[in-house]
């Protein structure tokens, strides 16, 4: 069945197959040139970043939004750096006329299919898109509040002059984009328990696990790992993390899995570029001590700031001068069990969602 959505809409008609979930739209060529990098394949039509995508849509981002959910497209999981999730979840679609008619890629890398995440949504239901910039309804690389991504891990950096027009669409030609979902389900996800004793065994079964459908991992450090064991786990992780294995999160009252593999050189203070929060503990969680490091950029002359260190620091004296960071680090024998940190970690400022631990 067919239906006309919102039927003669001011600035362009949207039809909607739900039978066959499909949407068909009109989009307004940019022309950025052939040789200027894009980031956006589509955004709405009121964008900011008009001149780095190749279309804007001829409807709201909220019209658009609503007849792809009119037609049954499931809403996914845009990623959230925040929170850690770094891979868009989202069911596979399939674009006319073909993405790549479109858009060249510079790199010759692997191309990834498209994925409907629906992107950031206010409380109504409302995109994020919708009202903010730039308005993305195709981002090329993983923006938040795009409908769309690429089912990669795509950082903006990573992607910048990657892209390019793979053909010249003279500005203000208007040209039709269909979008279609034939049923493929988004990636199934998955707790992966990690306990004290039986990491070997949990990392065989995941290997031994079957290739026919992605799935997106959620960690679960269990409170009584070592740090040792929390950083050999860490490791492997970071071996699958993949297009098939997608490492996404962390539980509620943990850490991402790549805080147990923090770089050496963070342990010279000199070598960072801010001053996290230094936490020190025993073995047996006990003797807790905070250290802050603070910048004093007064002289005029050097490069680099003159650090104060307050050594057993008060806990309640976080953040009280107006100088939260975001970060801690931990330092404690590798014997210590994951249960004491945590422990440490929930008496800190919810600003602080950093961390990085040290076993010694």
């Amino acid at each position: 069945m067919i239906s006309l959505f919102c039927a003669m809409l001011a600035a362009s008609l949207i039809v909607i197959d739900e039978k066959a979930h499909s949407v068909s739209f009109e989009v307004v060529s940019q022309d950025p040139g052939s040789s200027q990098p894009v980031e956006f394949l589509l955004a709405g039509p009121d964008s900011d970043h008009d001149y780095e995508s190749i279309f804007l849509a001829a409807n709201t981002v909220k019209e658009l939004a609503e007849a792809f959910e009119k037609a049954g497209f499931p809403r996914g999981e845009p990623v959230s750096y925040n929170d850690t999730k770094f891979w868009p979840v989202g069911v596979p679609v399939e674009i006319e006329p073909d993405i790549w008619t479109l858009i060249g890629d510079t790199r010759n890398e692997y191309k990834a299919p498209v994925i409907y995440t629906g992107g950031l949504r206010d409380e109504n239901g409302v995109p994020d898109a919708h009202s903010n910039m730039p308005a993305a309804v195709f981002a090329l690389y993983n923006c938040a509040q795009s409908l769309f991504q690429f089912d990669d891990c795509l950082g903006q950096s990573d992607t910048y002059a990657r892209f390019v027009p793979n053909e010249r669409i003279p500005a203000g030609e208007k040209r039709t984009i269909k979008v279609t979902w034939k049923g493929a389900r988004a990636p199934e996800k998955v707790e992966l328990h990690l306990k004290h004793g039986e990491l070997a065994e949990t990392f065989l079964a995941l290997r031994n696990r079957s290739t026919d459908t992605p799935i997106v991992l959620v960690p679960d450090f269990d409170p009584e790992l070592t740090i040792a064991e929390a950083r050999e786990a860490a490791k492997a992780l970071a071996v699958v993390d993949s297009r098939r294995i997608k490492v996404n999160g962390f539980k509620p009252g943990q850490f991402f899995y790549r805080s147990f593999m923090p770089l050496e050189q963070w342990r010279d203070r000199t070598a960072r570029l801010t001053q996290p929060y230094e936490i020190r503990l025993a073995e047996d969680g006990s003797d807790i001590r905070l250290t802050v490091i603070k910048e004093d950029w007064s002289d005029p002359v050097s490069i680099d700031p003159k650090l104060i260190v307050v050594e057993n620091a008060s806990f309640d004296s976080i953040g009280k001068e107006g100088d939260l960071t975001d970060t801690a680090l931990f330092f404690a024998p590798a014997s210590t069990k994951l249960a004491h940190i945590y422990a440490v970690a929930a008496k800190l400022p919810k600003k602080v969602c950093n961390f990085y631990i040290y076993g010694e």
